[in-house]
């Protein structure tokens, strides 16, 4: 008894951090079963067990919840990258928006969409020049300033590294 007694209180223990870490709801009817199931086992080897796959459940949800929370900062984040990138944003920028390190975000991100921060801001900043080129009769510097891009040059340089062509041969093309 005193051993089942234990295991209880160590399983209670776990759900208490882990509701506390926002990963489990508090709920009686979760725990109903609890104390017969536990006296169901007939001997250490099933006490064991039945420890092994309620602590297996807890890490579960804690780990479901990690991801929902991962992803929902990356969720915000590309958010507020897609609707500043016309200002100098940078990594610093968008992590303190998230409210976590610039590291945690960086590697974060990179998990989650594939791409570092550069490369997606650089991919939002180049599909909205190309839209303006085909679409507006801005001026090259006037399209390059609207995409994010303070210096020209820069903007014409990057625009040839992705799409193999400057601004004004690709608007030439079309």
């Amino acid at each position: 008894e005193d051993v089942e007694i234990k295991i209880l209180e160590l399983i209670m223990e776990t759900e208490k951090k882990a509701f506390y870490a926002g990963a489990m709801k508090y709920n009686f009817s979760c725990r109903s079963n609890y104390i017969k199931e536990i006296q169901a086992c007939s001997d250490m080897e099933g006490l064991k067990n039945w420890f092994l796959n309620k602590t297996g459940e807890i890490c579960s949800n804690m780990e479901s919840a990690k991801e929902k929370e991962a992803l929902s900062i990356i969720e915000k984040a590309q958010s507020y990258i897609n609707e500043n990138f016309k200002k100098d944003i940078s990594l610093d920028d968008v992590s303190r928006m998230a409210n976590i390190s610039p590291y945690y975000f960086s590697k974060l991100f990179k998990q989650e969409t594939g791409k570092n921060f550069i490369e997606y801001l650089t991919e939002i900043r180049l599909r909205h020049a190309k839209d303006l080129l085909q679409n507006s009769g801005y001026p090259i510097k006037e399209t390059c300033a609207e995409c994010g891009y303070s210096d020209p040059n820069y903007c014409s340089r990057t625009f040839r590294k992705y799409e193999g062509v400057t601004p004004g041969e690709f608007r030439e093309r079309l």
